[in-house]
């Protein structure tokens, strides 16, 4: 079952709403425990922490290979050609 696009556009901008809401509760949040030590921290600062901890802090650095070629020149046979335009409609292939 759909809804109807404009409860689903009502609900987006809810649910953007509260995204940003909870973006600033969050900062907010560890803001207040700057000052504290590691055993006053709450399960869910303490957790984060060890999160930031897994995350790699070093720049990303990929060695790509570069990749090369050879120049090669071709030296064609020069062809005299003339061109024939053939309308078969209908007509079964024929290999020629």
């Amino acid at each position: 079952m759909r809804l109807p696009s404009h409860i689903r556009r009502v609900i987006s901008v809810w649910l953007a709403a509260l995204l940003i809401f909870l973006s600033f509760a969050a900062s907010a949040h560890s803001v207040t425990h700057l000052d504290d030590g590691a055993k006053t921290h709450c399960t869910l600062c303490f957790h984060q922490h060890q999160f930031n901890k897994i995350l790699l802090t070093q720049p990303l650095v990929l060695n790509l290979a570069v990749q090369r070629f050879d120049i090669v020149e071709f030296v064609l046979p020069i062809f005299l050609s003339k061109h024939i335009s053939v309308y078969r409609s209908r007509a079964p292939p024929v290999s020629l």
